[in-house]
């Protein structure tokens, strides 16, 4: 049985098309930790929101939005709470890390307080836990609250 040499060409055509076209997206994931100016909020504390609730509307289906920040929380507590860690064994090559504290870190009084030597030694395990992973840490400024 012979196939027609139009038959052929048209499949090796295809096949040379199909070579050409652009890989698929890589999927990735932006991970966002931090206080409550980040956070999602719930129904009930509507109005209030954290700038991380919308965020992930900016972006197409090959990113992956994993809001992890928390109200109240500290470089201290997110690290004593274990919020920190699930988010470091998660990381692939190409992530990205969005890391914003400092409201909570700051306060003396409050449980959540974090030395300023601490707090630049856990900004900088965040950094390097993220690097480690071939990921990109962002710091952040922290934004103003209440204004």
């Amino acid at each position: 049985m012979t196939t027609h040499p139009l038959k052929f060409v048209s499949a090796l055509g295809l096949l040379v098309l199909l070579a050409f076209r652009p890989a698929p997206p890589a999927r990735l994931t932006v991970y966002l930790v931090g206080d409550s100016t980040m956070a999602d909020k719930q129904e009930k504390a509507f109005p209030e929101t954290g700038w991380g609730m919308p965020f992930k509307y900016f972006f197409d289906e090959t990113v992956t939005v994993d809001n992890r920040a928390q109200n109240g929380r500290s470089t201290k507590t997110f690290l004593t709470e274990n919020r920190w860690q699930p988010v470091a064994a998660a990381l692939h090559p190409g992530d990205y890390v969005l890391i914003q504290f400092g409201h909570n870190d700051e306060v003396p009084t409050k449980r959540s307080y974090t030395p300023e030597a601490d707090f630049k030694a856990n900004l900088l395990r965040f950094v390097a836990e993220t690097r480690a992973k071939k990921a990109w840490p962002v710091l952040i400024t922290p934004v103003a609250r209440r204004k």
